[in-house]
């Protein structure tokens, strides 16, 4: 199984927090993205987000590309919330069906956090993603995995 950790792409400033949209350069990054993975030949089976906007957005921006032509819904998640703890996260992870490529989207700092326990670092909070980076883990067990990418949204500009 690969999960494909994402941090949702640049939003709007503002409040409430839960409503912030994503700018039009957030769109073009997702967009990005998702042509990079088209190129890399990932197609999800599932994708899963924080229910905050820019998450659901940057979610849908990125497998309207890599699942072109098959419908894909977003399922928002409250486990992909930086305020789920680790263990709801956990719990969460482990209910979700057996498929090769799972797209999570969430924010920082617990995003990248995530990566850095299934990684086995000593301090995964160490894990930083930046907005728009994506980390593609390999695991058979949920628990623990390898890294096979890490890309930066800095690398696919222009």
């Amino acid at each position: 199984m690969n999960l494909y950790f994402l941090r949702h792409t640049t939003p709007f400033d503002g409040s409430p927090d839960e409503e912030r949209r994503l700018t039009p350069g957030g769109h073009e990054e997702a967009g990005r993205l998702g042509s990079f993975l088209v190129g890399a030949g990932v197609t999800f089976d599932a994708a899963y987000s924080s229910p905050l906007i820019r998450a659901i957005e940057t979610a849908e921006d990125v497998t309207k590309l890599t699942n072109a032509g098959a419908s894909l819904p977003v399922t928002p998640s409250d486990a992909l919330r930086n305020e789920a703890s680790q263990e709801d996260f956990q719990q969460w992870l482990n209910s979700l069906p057996p498929l090769d490529h799972i797209l999570l989207v969430g924010h920082a700092p617990k995003l990248g956090e995530r990566v850095g326990v299934m990684l086995g670092m000593e301090q995964p909070h160490a894990f930083g993603l930046s907005k728009g980076g994506l980390a593609c883990v390999e695991t058979a067990d949920r628990l623990s995995g390898g890294l096979k990418f890490l890309v930066s949204p800095k690398i696919l500009r222009d």
